[in-house]
């Protein structure tokens, strides 16, 4: 039918060529030579994270984890609610609301809050549903055995998050609501600017962690990559929640700074207590770089007391933007 014309082979021509691009920069062999045969993108991301060489036990570890996390998130928002009543003035819950001040902004505010409601839930749900979960046997699956993913400080972000800034969104109608998502939102944000920091600073250029990444290479799980994508998002969200999503007023009335700044001391020995109880019972730390320390008490207090120390500046920057706001 002159398909070997010249005016046919042309574009078979480009079609090669176009195949070849693809399998050099691996979008048409992602599983060429990986363990376990490879992996498959998952439905959320446009990664590949869903390997197909996982164990029964694996699986089955995967799907406990799902259903503590079912019981767990309803009460870790009443924890999030204490921790913002505690941290609200008194003033704030007690006096009488200023008019519109969960609507100040108009249009543009709310569609912030939307936005900024559905960007805090996007990375937790990943974290949930497609992140690779850990191999049997690594240090990542024996840390979880208990609490899964709890024992991660980037899960009390996440969570944090999206829990503040969906209640964000719903406070309109409610004056309770309205003052304690104002009065929590430095300590929020401050926590979102040390987890994106310190996965930066501390995780990512860890032995361990990039040997996680090595691992997962090989089986064609882009591992580093969507740590990249469930951790970078947690500081820009913080700042636009202290910059466009709140009413620099009520956060005025609402935020306290020595509240915030004591609550950070608390929540950085609390988190501490809990990782430690944990290696009790799975004689594991939830960060490689953390084995370093061993029993040495003086790294531990060092360690500690600079974390603590920057969750205090990140909070001060915070408390900064809200002063900048309401000059």
């Amino acid at each position: 039918l002159g398909s070997s014309g010249p005016a046919c082979r042309r574009p078979l021509a480009r079609s090669r060529r176009a195949l070849w691009w693809m399998s050099e920069t691996a979008l048409l062999r992602p599983n060429d030579g990986m363990e376990g045969g490879g992996a498959e993108t998952s439905f959320l991301v446009p990664l590949r994270l869903a390997w197909r060489g996982l164990s029964a036990k694996e699986l089955r570890n995967r799907d406990r984890k799902r259903i503590l996390d079912a019981f767990v998130f309803p009460v870790f928002f009443l924890w999030y609610l204490l921790i913002a009543f505690v941290v609200t003035a008194p003033a704030a819950l007690q006096g009488p609301v200023p008019k519109d001040a969960a609507l100040a902004g108009g249009p543009f505010a709310l569609a912030v809050r939307v936005l900024l409601a559905l960007l805090a839930m996007y990375p937790l749900a990943i974290q949930v549903w497609s992140f690779p979960p850990p191999s049997e046997g690594t240090d990542a699956f024996l840390v979880q055995t208990y609490i899964g993913r709890w024992i991660y400080l980037t899960r009390h972000c996440l969570a944090f998050q999206a829990m503040h800034q969906v209640a964000s969104l719903a406070a309109p109608p409610s004056p309770f609501l309205g003052a304690v998502t104002h009065g929590v939102s430095l300590w929020v944000s401050a926590l979102g600017w040390f987890v994106t920091v310190q996965y930066l600073v501390l995780v990512a250029p860890s032995a361990p962690f990039k040997q996680d990444c090595d691992m997962w290479a090989r089986r064609g799980v882009q591992f580093k990559e969507v740590g990249l994508v469930i951790h970078l998002g947690a500081l820009p969200i913080a700042v636009c929640d202290m910059v466009f999503a709140k009413n620099a007023a009520e956060l005025a009335r609402a935020a306290t700074l020595s509240r915030t700044l004591l609550l950070s001391v608390v929540y950085c020995l609390l988190y501490l207590f809990m990782i430690i109880c944990n290696y009790n019972v799975t004689d594991h730390w939830p960060y490689g770089f953390m084995k370093d320390f061993g029993h040495n008490i003086g790294k531990w207090v060092a360690f500690v007391g600079k974390q603590i120390a920057i969750m205090l500046v990140f909070a001060l920057i915070n408390w900064l933007i809200l002063c900048a706001r309401t000059m």
